[in-house]
């Protein structure tokens, strides 16, 4: 786990052969020029080294404690399912809900919605994530627990163990085997894999021995539909089947251009998911037709936004709304009782609702979490944590 810790922290560092060289030359000139003088300079190398050596020892510490958070209040991991469909999870990054793109940052009458609801999908309205980001956001709703950033003592978006808890080792897979269910984890990138960790679900469309120790999350792409394919198409087994999707459209915004430019982007991305969205689900319906197949968004676009760090400051409710709105829909097919769900407003129940609908016990409903969405804030040394939109969908103000 060390190793994996360090090497998640590698991961981000986006320096190339170019720039390693040319800081050997300068290291080199200045070594010769200021040879004399290197009592000195050994000392301000040493000050310089404490901050980075006290803060990759507080990560590994962080890495390596229990995670208290992620206990569970109930037996639900021991659920014995009376159904057991096929299940397939789909995860378009950064899709927001109706109610938000048809506001007016984004100002978009999306045909989708319909397109999903005409082809038996319930559309839940006014859904949200519970953190703004895809670590955050899906270690909380696999693990079926509020994190609040994994109570640490410097929280970070790039949450300790998050990778580690979302490619397997979470309460929701441990459900699903536990009743049988073979996993599959098909993505498009290397993102959630970063750390290498544990292979917990059976199948994974990347290898670990694919992706580049100085990764910039962007070394290695995949074509989702087709590994999709390809694990539906030569799986036969007869026993009940789970499989994670992640595609990397629309995505969030990337300050790159205007907002106006931004959201113009977000919109295409919006119009070219909804074309692999709408072949990616005939796809599924025809060849395995009493399937449930959830589409269900990690955050927000975060249409609205001027920069990163105004994530984490600002207080316009409609810039927060953006943040958390998320595309929520489920094609049940026959297996949902009526009001089973009449609690699921964000992320972080998702899989809980799930289990007490294939469990049929309403029990496991009694342990709902919290539906609050929080977010990271700026001090004076580190972030701190607070909620932004509380349990009914209220923007909090400070």
């Amino acid at each position: 786990m060390t190793v994996a810790t360090l090497m998640s922290q590698a991961m981000y560092l986006t320096i190339k052969k170019k720039m390693l060289l040319g800081l050997l030359i300068i290291t080199v000139l200045a070594a010769w020029k200021f040879h004399k003088n290197y009592p000195k300079i050994l000392v301000l190398i040493l000050l310089m080294t404490i901050l980075p050596t006290v803060n990759c020892a507080i990560k590994i510490v962080e890495h390596q404690r229990n995670m208290k958070w992620a206990m569970l209040p109930d037996s639900i991991e021991k659920a014995t399912f009376k159904t057991t469909p096929n299940i397939y999870m789909i995860q378009p990054d950064g899709y927001v809900g109706k109610d938000m793109m048809e506001s007016e940052l984004y100002n978009f009458n999306n045909p989708f919605y319909g397109w999903l609801e005409n082809n038996g999908f319930k559309v839940y309205n006014d859904f949200r994530s519970n953190y703004p980001a895809s670590l955050t956001s899906n270690s909380s709703m696999f693990s079926m627990k509020q994190h609040r950033f994994g109570e640490v003592l410097f929280p970070s978006i790039d949450m300790p163990n998050a990778r580690d808890i979302i490619a397997g080792n979470n309460a929701a897979i441990t459900t699903l085997r536990n009743n049988g269910y073979k996993n599959f984890f098909i993505v498009q990138d290397e993102y959630f894999q970063q750390n290498r960790p544990n292979q917990r679900y059976d199948y994974y469309n990347l290898d670990p021995n694919e992706i580049p120790y100085f990764s910039n999350d962007n070394n290695v792409k995949k074509v989702v539909f087709e590994d999709l394919k390809a694990a539906m198409d030569t799986v036969n087994i007869k026993i009940p089947k789970f499989y994670f999707v992640e595609k990397l459209l629309p995505h969030h915004i990337h300050f790159a251009a205007s907002k106006e430019e931004e959201r113009d982007t977000y919109i295409e991305k919006i119009k070219e998911v909804n074309v692999w969205l709408e072949n990616t689900v005939n796809y599924i319906s025809e060849k395995d037709p009493n399937a449930i197949v959830i589409i269900l968004a990690d955050h927000g676009g975060w249409v609205g936004l001027g920069s990163y760090p105004e994530m984490f400051s600002t207080e316009d409710p409609q810039q927060i709304h953006s943040i958390y709105s998320t595309l929520a829909a489920i094609k049940w097919n026959g297996h949902l009782e009526a009001g089973m769900d009449a609690e699921l407003k964000s992320n972080v129940n998702f899989f809980r609702v799930l289990f007490t609908v294939l469990s049929e016990n309403p029990e496991y409903l009694k342990y709902l979490e919290d539906d609050s969405s929080y977010n990271l804030q700026n001090g004076t040394f580190s972030k701190s944590v607070h909620a932004v939109i509380d349990d009914n969908g209220k923007v909090i103000s400070n």
